[in-house]
């Protein structure tokens, strides 16, 4: 029994280095790539990139860069799980193991007594929680973290946010002379609309002139039929 649980603190250990090895490769490559976020092709840079910029199409400002940067390093995944929880693994991995080697030599001692069998659980246990303890303070995860962390809102604050604001500003001006450009055709509209109805009063007026004149011609063009008959 003691055995079992003296292989299971070995797996754990394994376990807990092998997402330590993924969490600080991880992380390091996401220094490199923020550094130069602009031409980077990282998934989560581009990813942050393209969420920025429907953000800022929505509203004119991202009002807390650090917290939209802190979102999307919170929920981004390592083959299918997120960076801090492999960043928790080892930290979680030296409790259990150290209440598993705990548990392990209290058994020992209290079935065996103090043998060579319990030194050694003493000595792994002992080994164990030192080599987590060292990769927990050499590997600086936190201070590289923060550095990705820190070139990415640097990038949003400086260069993202006075492009899209420009950008901003060209198609509220391109909307504000669009509005004029309607606001003088409808003018020129109904300066025209008076006019034409002036001519059609006009045309009105001057059709029954013109039909009573010809009326009147072709009343004389009878009479003088008449007369010149009578004559002859």
């Amino acid at each position: 029994m003691l055995k079992i649980i003296f292989y299971a603190m070995g797996i754990l250990l394994g376990i807990s280095l092998l997402a330590k090895l993924i969490s600080a490769f991880t992380i390091r490559k996401m220094v490199k790539e923020a550094a130069k976020i602009q031409k980077s092709d990282h998934k989560l840079m581009k990813l942050i990139k393209a969420k920025f910029e429907h953000a800022s199409m929505v509203s004119d400002r991202v009002q807390n860069v650090g917290a939209f940067v802190d979102k999307y390093l919170y929920e981004y995944k390592v083959c299918g799980i997120r960076l801090h929880t492999w960043q928790n693994v080892p930290k979680r991995g030296l409790f259990i193991i150290l209440i598993l080697g705990v548990f392990t030599i209290c058994e020992s001692v209290r079935v065996e007594g103090m043998t060579m069998a319990t030194v050694g659980y003493i000595q792994w246990t002992g080994i164990f929680l030192l080599l987590l303890l060292l990769i927990q303070f050499v590997s600086g995860e936190k201070t590289q973290l923060e550095a990705a962390r820190n070139y990415m809102v640097d990038y949003l604050e400086n260069v993202c946010v006075h492009r899209y604001a420009k950008k901003h500003q060209m198609t509220e001006e391109a909307s504000s002379e669009a509005v004029q450009e309607d606001i003088l055709e409808e003018e020129n509209v109904t300066e025209e609309v008076p006019a034409t109805m002036e001519e059609v009063k006009v045309e009105e007026q001057v059709i029954p002139q013109i039909s009573e004149e010809e009326k009147r011609s072709q009343q004389e063009m009878r009479i003088r039929a008449i007369l010149e008959e009578f004559l002859a």
